[in-house]
């Protein structure tokens, strides 16, 4: 049961006496137009953006003027306490009556006889949610954007994943039942076991069993023709070996494995855990000798499973249309097994519609103009003196919460020119590429001082944070970071302000970044490596170029949010030796080491294969100062996020700032609590003509 609590919409700010010199909207990159390092652009923008820019350009006009300081005022943002006046338990005689509420849609199928009541679609014991400020209205569309939909499949896929765990609403620091209702260890946590909710269904009314639970993991997670990676998720691994599961009856698995295994429960709540066994065995070769991998593959791609209608989910809502590179559109799905704790079926929504828009500047517009409900997944920093500016005119509210995820620049420790990966692989040079950064500055211009520096560690919200290891190697040193360039033997010889390599060639960098406000970020970066003499590039593309080059190591640095450091665990392939070409900043080092990442690897390995605090701590602390002591990786603090959503919608958390490895914003803005407000006298659900009783 999910409950709402006490929030805050963001933390402690930092205050910058420091005068902003750009504190209007930047529209692309007219902040640092023109310069000679962008080396780079791979976008086409069409002609009408033109006056779209004007447009932009006359909001931004709204702002105050650019003699003001960068202090943002995070206490106008605040809220009062999120307090829900939805009941806090559902009430047991509808649970036992199964009485339950639908939408009106759905309600008129059931008497068409169309659909079955719903009280035969819901599970036995459906799961119950208390939404985070009052018992929705049914009906409407929640309308979002993406800037592409193949490339932007994790959009949907983290709004709408359904897994035996997940992560809690409104805190995401929590583990809870999900599709299944129980769960159990046995042998020190060498043994799991996990019970589902009998009678959950598919979105076409096929029952949903341990049997789709085991096709996802046998038939294509571990089976390596079927798989389209080259090795399965390490989270599935111990000792190098895939953990066993097995099927004890039809509501209950059992999985196995040599060592305790301490991180099972978050690798049961990320993404999915099952896919519909009695829709796509007829392609296995395991189950159709007719049948082919290839085709197989072809037809489980991401892009298959996710955004193609036709296939059956678990999710709020499915797939109904795809209009490739412009829309996509997801109906409630009439078998969700969740409630509210008023006996309502959820979701409250009709239908998610995502608008693909390229630009996100022209997402902005939309969001202002009221033609977007939410803004998340493509909010920037950047765009934050603008929202704030225009929240006044009542369309729409502002949100800002801190993250532990910030701007890090991806060394490649296996960069293409090998002058470059020995500089990036002496320690020095790295020490002086951290401290040659003004964080103060990057904050205050770039960042409107929503970014509260630090160096590379583990974050704020894990067990093991540490201040004084996080600001390591963070605090702004120009002078020293040339003295360490001097004696790691990178000099300008010649005064043309560049230093050389050790072969007599220009010491020189480029930067792998997104276009937008990230690009800003870097250019400001840039400015600084300049100062300490490292010629300093920008390679800006859309993301469908700039992560194929991460993918394959194809890059001198890769600028990114610092994935992970709200739980490395998760997210350890990022932090630990893996698997080949893992991470991906150092694709050899299971081969080359260093040692102290081998030792990373050691400790980190023995964090998921103890159920003991004590130990994980233990491993995990030694893991975070041996990271931080060696600085693989350049970053510059931890940020706040900034979001926003339309005041027509109701139940909106105050808080959606849930990192990557809890599924980000997508998943934390819990759009199945999500309610569209009708116009005053309407009424909630339950007992009005918004919806319908079954058993009454």
């Amino acid at each position: 049961m999910v409950k709402g609590q006490s929030l805050h919409a963001c933390g402690d700010k930092r205050r910058i006496s420091k005068v902003v010199r750009h504190s209007k909207l930047d529209i692309r990159h007219s902040t640092f137009s023109g310069r000679r390092r962008i080396e780079h652009l791979s976008l086409h923008a069409p002609a009408f953006y033109v006056f779209l820019i004007g447009v932009l350009l006359l909001v931004n006009g709204c702002l105050p003027a650019d003699t003001r300081t960068t202090d943002v005022a995070l206490e106008d943002v605040r809220e009062d306490v999120q307090r829900s006046t939805a009941p806090a338990e559902i009430d047991a005689n509808l649970l036992n009556n199964r009485t339950f509420g639908e939408a009106p849609m759905l309600a008129a199928l059931v008497s068409r006889g169309e659909l079955p009541p719903v009280a035969d679609r819901l599970p036995e014991n459906p799961l119950v949610i208390v939404p985070m400020e009052e018992i929705g209205q049914y009906g409407g569309t929640l309308r979002r954007a993406l800037t592409g939909d193949v490339v932007q499949i994790w959009g949907p896929n983290k709004t709408l994943s359904e897994s035996l765990m997940g992560y809690g609403r409104p805190d995401h620091s929590l583990i809870e039942h999900n599709l299944a209702e129980a769960h159990w260890f046995e042998d020190e946590g060498r043994s799991a076991f996990f019970r589902i909710r009998k009678g959950i269904k598919w979105s076409d009314g096929h029952p949903y069993t341990v049997d789709d639970v085991m096709f996802w993991y046998h038939d294509m997670t571990m089976d390596d023709d079927a798989r389209a990676t080259l090795l399965p998720p390490s989270v599935w691994m111990v000792e190098d070996k895939p953990i066993d599961m097995e099927k004890i009856d039809d509501y209950t698995i059992r999985l196995t494995a040599s060592q305790p295994m301490g991180r099972i429960l978050y690798a049961m709540s990320s993404d999915f855990s099952a896919y519909p066994k009695h829709k796509l065995k007829h392609l296995h070769p395991r189950y159709n000798p007719s049948a082919n991998y290839e085709t197989f593959r072809d037809s489980t791609t991401n892009a298959q499973l996710i955004l193609q209608p036709g296939l059956p989910r678990l999710s709020a809502f499915v797939p109904v249309q795809w209009e490739r590179g412009q829309r996509l559109v997801y109906d409630r799905n009439p078998y969700y097994h969740k409630i509210d704790s008023a006996g309502n079926q959820l979701p409250y929504a009709d239908r998610l519609e995502f608008t693909v828009i390229q630009d996100e500047q022209v997402i902005l517009l939309k969001f202002i103009n009221g033609e977007i409900d939410l803004l998340g997944r493509h909010a920037r920093i950047s765009m934050y003196p603008t929202l704030r500016a225009q929240e006044r005119n009542g369309k729409y509210k502002v949100r800002v919460a801190p993250v532990d995820q910030g701007p890090a620049f991806y060394v490649n420790w296996d960069a293409p020119d090998p002058r470059l990966r020995e500089a990036f692989r002496d320690i020095r040079v790295r020490i002086a590429m951290s401290i040659a950064l003004n964080r103060e500055e990057l904050s205050a211009i770039a960042y409107h001082n929503l970014l509260d520096p630090g160096g590379y560690s583990f974050g704020r919200s894990t067990p093991w944070y540490d201040r004084d290891v996080h600001m390591k190697f963070s605090e702004y040193d120009a002078d020293k970071a040339m003295a360490l360039l001097d004696e790691a033997g990178y000099v300008d010889s010649d005064g043309d302000g560049y230093r050389e390599m050790k072969d007599g060639s220009l010491f020189h960098m480029t930067i792998d970044v997104m276009p937008g406000a990230w690009a800003d970020i870097c250019e400001l970066a840039a400015e600084q490596w300049e100062a300490v003499g490292i010629r300093t590039n920008l390679n800006v593309g859309l993301r469908d170029i700039i992560w194929p080059r991460r993918t394959t190591g194809e890059f001198d640095i890769h600028f990114w949010n610092l994935t992970g450091p709200d739980d490395p665990i998760v997210r350890i392939n990022e932090w630990a030796i893996m698997g080949a070409s893992l991470p991906y900043w150092h694709r050899n080092a299971t081969a080359e080491g260093p040692e102290w990442l081998r030792e990373v690897t050691h400790h980190m390995r023995a964090a998921m294969t103890t159920i003991d605090t004590a130990e994980v701590n233990h491993h995990m602390r030694i893991a975070r100062d041996l990271h931080t002591d060696n600085v693989p990786v350049i970053a510059t603090g931890s940020g706040h996020t900034v979001w926003g959503h339309s005041t027509r919608l109701g139940n909106v958390p105050f808080d959606a700032s849930a990192g990557d490895v809890r599924r980000g914003w997508s998943r934390a803005v819990f759009h199945e609590q999500i309610y569209i407000k009708k116009k005053s006298g309407s009424a909630s659900p339950s007992g009005s003509v918004f919806s319908s009783r079954s058993g009454e």
